[in-house]
């Protein structure tokens, strides 16, 4: 009994005492283990950093694709920064305790509890981030660019523009009118017009959203779809019509106030069919189309209809003077200069083609165009009126050679509002010898951009936002199709027609049939003047018959590219003994081996086609010049193809057969990198080989005469080049490639403009590569190699034409300049304006030794990240030579102390005591009170730079005049900045207002006037 009831009695309090003495052994355990806490949880957070440089390399990488940071990684970094805040603080409470007693005995028992209890749980916070940062969405797509980033190219508002956009400003404001029409004839300026407005609209916060569609003459519902939804950021990735409507009429329906422009609506266009709600469906949604036609605007329901008007006479006189210069106010010129202006009829478009295509030309040209206009030949073409089209065909006439006339014509080829490839341009008139008194392709090539280029100086053609690409506005395409439809040239355009079938129509000697539904040529017809032949983008197109090509024996050039289906080529091909151009891009073929019969044949692209081999037959082509492949699925190349296209200069294999071996001893029957240098005609070349150790074999043909490369080396490699010349060698880890590379590698590397060096771990120096120095070389971007250091002292003089300098992820780099010479040459790396240095976990000095008095002098951009062994950004005799630098960039550099210092300065001129980086700025170092010079400097950005106490050392003042944007992050010991604001007018600064309030008392006045200048706190 009293057993039973001494434990009711003890047992409560044995679990009380349970409850208090867990939670005081964890106190007792914070206090006692606080540096062991506080030690793991570094080495944690060390590991941390790691991820967390990853994540913001991947970051950067994305912002180069135009994407943006997600949401959610923003969050991850932030805790991040957190996380090292509380370090920060915990590591300073230990550092004061240092300075007073050895064995921290300044720590109370509370502060060590606080430390050991943040620790750890903080510990967990890094547990979770790490488990997080496996799973983190790193960007997302970037929204599109507004509206109100639209150039406006050659618009000018004059007082008859001005009240016409007040009529639709109005019109729009308006709640009845839901859909309104803005009609004129083609070419008095109704898409500039309503593009201003919608700039207007915008900005003004009218609309909330305003989007503008192409519809053109021959509407693609897809496209217009896809355009509209782009321009909200939307994908739409089904293929039906109706549901892809859907989608896109849900995303509109999110916008309160919406604004849609369909520019070029020829016909009625139904708005449900294309995803677009109008009237009741949503009542904040409004239409704006622009059409030639009143009729259209009447089939459309529009509301309320507002008409372009041509010019006023001496608004068309100011817009003429605008183009053609004020030469046209000479007396000399006056009377021919008006005479021509008076015959454009006040349309916007004839003003501003013929004022740039007479500019700069003689008298006698002027009066020529001045008579040429007046008894021109009316020709009538819908929308257009007739004066548009007799300037437009004196800009025409005015085009002095054939082959820049037909380069013209050649792009009317193409559908409407299309981007249209100078590469074809330059193909298809090889095709059809236009330049048969060029020697080369890229002879013609060039000859080619030059035409483009005076084509769209004379606004013949337009600019692309595509690369590589020209534009043609609907106006001059209508010009083109009815110059090109006459007897001189004999064009039939039925591009985007929606043909099912052969067109009906007789005699042409060039045929567009892009982008129909033809699902069958036929066998019965015959074309003996036929040229030249588009097919592509007949996406049903089954069946080619085997007597089809028989009855087109002139054919020159053939395109049968983006036909989906699989199909066999029939052997009646051969009939073609006249063709020199072929594109079969983007298909599947089942065999090539007719082509081999194509004797004549000068440009052959398989482009992005699939097919098992490149057979033998295709080395009978003797006279092919230019073969592409790129990115074409290929899984054999056998020997002797290649070498048999005696002729060729340019071989496209980039992204696709990489299996080459170096000589046919180990080729075991497939091509070899010996058989392609071994033609003597050969000057372009991109391809990617996948042997690595095809670096150190000798190969016994010369590659002296290649003018264009583009060469990969190793595992295939996401590099896209920029130069004409371009080498990338991508190591992997087991290959051991130490000895220097064969003589065939170094005579390339040594005349290449762009080197990017990657994943070679047992590259220790650059002088491996036995190179003179890189005397080339425009681009070199280096990443995760071995090198221990960077450029070679007996290297900096001979970079005379290095740009941009990458380094990154090279764990052993100790500097990126060594200069063992007592006296260095006076100018080195006169060039180079960029420099981008990251991840280099062991860089000590950006330059080690001494110093030319010329270096960096051009100079612009600097990036230094994720260096934390340097303390130092600059020494006072680098700083002499930065008289360009405009944007200056340091962060994650937790070792940097100072930004610029003396010590450690290295100078060839021991003479100089003076850091001078401009003519007129200069300071004694002796002197009490000095100035260092950016004259340049218009973005200086510190972030995450937890040890930085000060920018120069005491008593030097920054003199930046020319500072716009100031930034500073997580840099909680920097509490001195030498700036005057007041000699800085144009400064904004971002930077967390914590920190401000934080600068020592000595910089009150300074702190003052910079939150003035505070524009955004980075810290919400």
């Amino acid at each position: 009994m009293a057993t039973a009831i001494l434990g009711i009695l003890i047992t409560p309090i044995v679990e009380v005492a349970k409850c208090l003495i867990t939670p005081l052994q964890l106190r007792i355990s914070y206090t006692l283990n606080c540096y062991e806490n506080l030690n793991h949880l570094k080495a944690e957070f060390a590991e941390l950093t790691k991820t967390s440089n990853s994540i913001k390399k991947s970051m950067d990488e994305a912002r180069r694709r135009g994407e943006d940071a997600s949401d959610e990684v923003k969050r991850w970094l932030e805790k991040v920064d957190d996380t090292e805040s509380d370090l920060l603080i915990m590591n300073g409470y230990l550092g004061e305790a240092k300075q007073g007693c050895s064995n921290t005995c300044n720590l109370t028992l509370r502060t060590r509890y606080m430390i050991g209890k943040t620790a750890t749980d903080r510990a967990k916070v890094v547990f979770e981030l790490q488990r997080d940062a496996r799973f983190i969405t790193v960007s997302k797509s970037a929204p599109p660019p507004s509206i109100e980033m639209m150039p406006s190219g050659d618009f000018k508002v004059f007082e008859s523009t001005r009240l016409t956009m007040m009529k639709i400003i109005t019109a729009l404001s308006q709640e009845e009118n839901r859909i309104i029409g803005i009609y004129g004839m083609g070419g008095v300026g109704k898409t500039s017009l309503i593009k201003e407005v919608a700039k207007q609209a915008k900005s003004s916060k009218m609309f909330d959203e305003v989007v503008i569609a192409t519809v053109s003459q021959n509407p693609d519902l897809h496209k217009i779809q896809s355009e509209i939804a782009e321009s909200l950021g939307l994908n739409l990735v089904e293929s039906s019509d109706s549901i892809r409507a859907l989608r896109l009429a849900a995303r509109l329906k999110h916008e309160a106030r919406l604004l849609l422009i369909l520019d070029d609506v020829w016909e009625r266009l139904e708005l449900a069919r294309l995803g677009i709600p109008s009237g009741e469906d949503h009542s904040g949604c409004r239409v704006a189309i622009t059409t030639r036609s009143l009729d259209v605007c009447g089939e459309m329901d529009t509301n309320a209809n507002i008409v372009v008007e041509t010019l006023m006479e001496n608004e068309s006189w100011d817009l003429f003077k605008k183009v053609a210069g004020n030469v046209v106010e000479t007396p000399d010129l006056q009377d021919a200069a008006k005479k021509v202006a008076q015959e454009c009829g006040g349309l916007p478009i004839a003003l501003v083609t013929l004022g740039r295509v007479l500019r700069y030309k003689e008298r006698t040209v002027w009066v020529n165009a001045a008579k040429a206009l007046q008894v021109s030949r009316p020709v009538n073409i819908k929308g257009m009126h007739e004066k548009v089209f007799s300037c437009l065909q004196l800009s025409f006439d005015q085009v002095k050679t054939e082959e820049e006339k037909l380069c013209y014509l050649y792009c009317c080829l193409f559908p409407e509002d299309y981007d249209v490839r100078i590469e074809d341009l330059v193909r298809y008139g090889i095709g059809e010898a236009l330049f048969s008194d060029m020697e080369t392709v890229d002879e013609a090539r060039n000859r080619v951009h030059t035409i483009v280029s005076n084509l769209k100086a004379s606004t013949l053609l337009l600019r692309s936002d595509k690369d590589g690409c020209v534009k043609m506005h609907d106006v001059f395409r209508d010009l083109a199709i009815s110059i090109a439809t006459g007897n001189d040239y004999s064009f039939m355009v039925k591009a985007s027609s929606g043909l099912k079938e052969w067109p009906r129509k007789g005699y042409a000697m060039r045929m567009s049939l892009i982008d129909n539904d033809i699902y069958q040529l036929p066998s019965d017809r015959n074309h003996p003047e036929l040229v030249l032949l588009l097919l592509q983008k007949n996406h049903k197109l089954r069946v080619i018959p085997d007597d089809f090509f028989e009855g087109i024996p002139a054919l020159q050039v053939l395109d049968l590219s983006d036909i989906p289906n699989s199909f066999k080529l029939p052997m009646t091909l051969s009939c073609l003994t006249n063709l020199k151009t072929l594109y079969i891009e983007n298909n599947d073929i089942e065999d090539l081996s007719v082509l081999g019969e194509l004797r004549s044949l000068e440009i052959l692209s398989l482009q992005k086609s699939s097919f098992a081999l490149l057979p033998a037959q295709l080395g009978r082509l003797t006279n092919l010049r230019l073969l592409d492949l790129t990115e074409s699925q290929i899984r054999e190349i056998p020997s002797n193809v290649i070498s048999g296209l005696s002729q060729l200069e340019e071989l496209y294999a980039w992204g696709s057969y990489s299996d080459w071996e170096v000589e046919e001893s180990q080729s075991e029957g497939r091509a070899t990198l010996s058989e392609i240098l071994s033609l003597e005609h050969l000057n372009t070349l991109h391809i990617h080989i996948s042997k690595s150790r095809s670096l150190m074999k000798d190969i016994t043909r010369s590659c002296q005469d290649l003018k264009r490369y583009h060469i990969q080396i190793g595992e295939k490699f996401n590099w896209e080049p920029k130069s004409r010349t371009s080498i990338c060698f991508n190591i992997p880890d087991e290959e051991k490639l130490q000895k220097p590379i064969a003589d065939w590698n170094m005579v390339l590397v040594e005349a290449v403009d762009e080197l990017f060096l990657t994943q070679w771990k047992e590259l220790q120096s650059l002088e491996l590569l036995h190179a003179e120095g890189f005397s080339s070389v425009k681009s070199l971007c280096i990443q995760r190699c071995g090198l221990q250091n960077g450029v070679p002292s007996s290297w900096l003089d001979r970079m005379i034409h290095l740009r941009e300098l990458s380094i990154s992820s090279c764990p052993s780099l100790g500097e990126v300049f060594l200069s063992n010479s007592s006296n260095p040459v006076t100018e080195v790396l006169p060039r180079l304006t960029r420099m981008h240095l990251q991840d280099l976990p062991r860089l000590e000095t950006i330059w080690r030794g001494v110093v030319p008095s010329l270096c960096f002098q051009s100079l612009t951009s600097i990036r230094v990240i994720d260096c934390n062994r340097l303390k130092i950004m600059f020494t006072d005799a680098i700083t002499k030579t930065l008289k360009q630098l405009e944007i200056l960039e340091v962060s994650n550099c937790d070792d940097m102390e100072i930004l610029i210092s003396r010590k450690g300065d290295h100078t060839a001129d021991p003479a100089n005591q003076k850091i001078n980086l401009s003519s007129l700025r200069s300071y004694p170092l002796e002197s009490t009170d000095t100035e260092i010079v950016f004259p340049r400097l218009r973005n200086l950005k510190l972030m995450h730079l937890r040890n930085i106490i000060t920018l120069t050392e005491p008593r030097v003042i920054l003199d930046c005049p020319s500072l716009e944007q100031l930034t500073v992050a997580s840099c909680p010991r920097l509490m001195k900045l030498p700036f005057d604001p007041k000699t800085l007018p144009n400064l904004k600064i971002k930077a967390e207002r914590k920190w401000l309030e934080k600068l020592e008392r000595e910089n009150g006045g300074m702190r003052l006037q910079m939150q003035e200048h505070l524009k955004e706190d980075t810290s919400e």
